[in-house]
């Protein structure tokens, strides 16, 4: 506890007078230096977690959270997965029953090779997958005739298609002839054209069903592609299907994107470390700043220690002053910090129409906006971080404080 004696000096050191110009300048660039550090971290930490969960949300409208490789028997290993999964309490969004193939698709001027993936129409809903925000454009609804295909929109654009073009797509299967053996070639209608957000999935890939899809494969072989409502229970659900179908290749999205996810987090974390430095350059202000408070206090704190203070009630003092700076420019950088990640892509046009500039290009960054999630506990997290290194750099010059010795300091007065 502070005695009424300790919160007066600490109030009027915190008030510099008009005289000590010097030490007032300095404890305000501690504090806006501070603030600034805080408000950073905050902005640049939220603008990061929003592009990553931005494009993992994009990367999962296509991609399954489970996949289950190696399926013969379809109609028997499809509802024990099923049956498995809601008897342990998985809420499941979605569960197909699909087949890759690899193809040629040929227009007049360009070929390009394809990845043909087909949705079993008796396992599964489809239109769980691609949802309405995922179908840019559709001639009627989807209902997956053999001569229909869905086309992504980067495809689309590479060759040229549009609703109700024919399509002609080679196959690795050969047909023998009397003039020797010639690929398989297959035609189709685009039906309708899809939109992940992601260019790898909307420049290669098909979708038709698993009659078409088994024409351009040799495998007869099929996968069952799981979502859950919960993204979070993946990995759990992943090792209870490993446990009871051991023959079975099972794995989920984290493991198929890991290189991508661990540079994601890899990144976050040191940009993390790299901003943490504008807070420690900021804090070398504190102890600047109560150094001189010390040395031009000097006098006063021999008076107050031959009044009776004791040399940990002068250390508590010049330690809650230089925490104080440092607690306030925190308090100031984390209201600072959540109101421009509430305003970052405002903000990102006012900055592109003022000056002129692109910033954070939807061609190369894949979304249209800027995105930022503010999480809760990275705020508490760099709060704390913040203010622990401004009690770290107040408790030098606190501890010199009560070392001074009051009958040096007093000798010649």
């Amino acid at each position: 506890m502070l005695t009424i004696s300790e919160r007066l000096i600490i109030k009027r050191y915190l008030k510099p007078k008009r005289k000590e110009g010097l030490l007032k300048i300095i404890s305000l660039f501690s504090f806006i230096g501070i603030g600034l550090g805080v408000a950073t971290l905050i902005v640049v930490m939220a603008v990061m977690n929003g592009f990553r969960d931005e494009l993992i949300s994009k990367l999962l409208s296509f991609q399954p959270h489970i996949t289950i490789e190696k399926i013969k028997n379809d109609q028997k290993t499809f509802n024990s997965v099923q049956d498995i999964l809601l008897k342990r309490k998985f809420d499941i969004l979605s569960i197909s029953l699909v087949q890759n193939g690899k193809g040629l698709i040929l227009t007049d001027k360009i070929s390009k090779g394809i990845v043909f993936k087909g949705f079993d129409r008796e396992y599964g809903n489809f239109n769980q997958v691609f949802n309405k925000n995922n179908i840019l454009q559709i001639n009627d609804k989807l209902n997956f005739n053999d001569d229909e295909v869905g086309i992504g929109t980067d495809l689309a654009n590479i060759l040229n298609l549009k609703l109700g073009d024919e399509i002609v797509i080679l196959s690795s299967k050969s047909n023998t002839t009397p003039i020797g053996t010639i690929p398989s070639s297959y035609k189709f209608k685009v039906s309708f054209i899809f939109d992940t957000g992601l260019y790898e999935f909307d420049s290669n890939y098909i979708i038709g069903n698993t009659y078409q899809s088994n024409n351009f494969t040799n495998s007869n072989f099929k996968e069952i592609e799981l979502r859950l409502k919960n993204i979070n229970n993946t990995k759990k659900a992943t090792n209870l299907l490993k446990n009871l179908f051991t023959k079975k290749n099972i794995y989920h999205w984290s493991d198929v994107n890991k290189t991508f996810y661990d540079a994601l987090n890899v990144e976050r974390n040191v940009m993390f470390i790299i901003l943490t430095l504008i807070i420690i350059v900021a804090a070398f202000n504190i102890i600047s700043g109560l150094t001189i408070l010390v040395k031009n206090k000097s006098k006063e704190i021999a008076i107050l220690k031959t009044l009776g203070f004791t040399d940990f009630s002068i250390c508590k003092i010049f330690l809650i002053i230089g925490s104080s700076i440092g607690i306030c420019g925190t308090v100031f950088g984390s209201f600072l910090g959540v109101l421009i990640s509430h305003n970052v892509e405002n903000l990102r046009l006012f900055l592109s129409n003022v000056f002129n500039l692109e910033i954070f290009p939807a061609e190369i960054y894949f979304l249209s906006k800027m995105p930022a999630n503010i999480e809760l506990d990275m705020i508490i997290l760099i709060s704390l971080f913040s203010i622990l290194i401004s009690i770290l750099a107040s408790l030098f010059p606190a501890i010199k404080a009560s070392k001074l010795d009051p009958i040096i300091n007093l000798k010649y007065e």
